[in-house]
């Protein structure tokens, strides 16, 4: 079996609700998807926003996404290493994921090598630098916060969640690359220390973008779009799954 391909995915929110199709529809794609690929994956990367939401209690996991998550252990199992990195909206990715399902969790952007190709992969709202963002972000990451946020009944913990996000279709298929300087700028700093590819999520449009030394890939959703990237033979491209690609 010659596993030779890197794949990448992001921004799948699943449990959004008022989404363009149902959940079982969108479900089936990505399982879909991820049978394909189990057979000449090297690695997959998940990059953010896999959940709508995520918290892990003591004892307590969501319920969401579960037949996507047995696909994904049936990756793990087959040899395939399965890296998921954070979202803004899935933050709190724990250690069910990592000790049940299997997958890697570096916790933030990391920056790997494939096929003699040095890559650094984000999310993507990393990239913004404002003081909203840096607020936001501190107390999200906040013991304190989280420990708080644990007292809550998981039912009133994913109803505030869903309060707080205030994600909808609607909104994920008119946002634009709000700005498509920030991941240009990013990119660009990027490569000037020696980085081949940027790819990142977060955006919901997908972009591959050829600049000086290096390359740009930001990824499409999963929500509505079913857009993936693959690394093969040193090159990369942006692709959208179909259902027949499963026959």
């Amino acid at each position: 079996m010659c596993r030779k391909r890197i794949y990448f995915i992001g921004d799948v929110h699943l449990g959004v609700r008022d989404a363009p199709r149902s959940e079982a529809e969108q479900e089936g794609a990505l399982t879909a998807f991820l049978r394909a690929i189990r057979d000449d994956a090297e690695t997959l990367y998940i990059v953010g926003d896999l959940f709508e939401f995520w918290f892990e209690y003591r004892t307590v996991v969501p319920t969401l996404g579960a037949r996507v998550l047995f696909e994904l252990y049936a990756l793990v199992q087959a040899g395939v290493r399965v890296v998921c990195l954070p979202g803004n909206h899935d933050i709190w990715l724990g250690p069910y994921l990592a000790e049940q399902v299997g997958l890697k969790l570096p916790g933030g952007p990391i920056t790997v090598t494939h096929q003699g190709l040095t890559l650094h992969i984000a999310h993507g709202d990393e990239f913004r630098t404002d003081w909203k963002f840096r607020i936001s972000r501190a107390v999200l990451k906040n013991k304190i916060c989280i420990a708080l946020f644990r007292l809550l009944h998981p039912d009133v913990g994913a109803c505030l969640a869903r309060l707080v996000s205030r994600i909808s279709a609607s909104f994920i298929l008119s946002r634009s690359v709000s700005s498509p300087d920030i991941c240009l700028s990013a990119a660009k700093a990027k490569i000037a220390e020696g980085v081949d590819i940027v790819l990142c999520g977060h955006y919901h449009r997908p972009l591959l973008k050829t600049l000086d030394g290096g390359t740009l890939v930001v990824l499409g959703d999963w929500v509505s779009a079913d857009v993936y990237a693959v690394l093969e033979n040193g090159k990369i491209e942006l692709k959208k799954w179909e259902w027949k690609d499963a026959l």
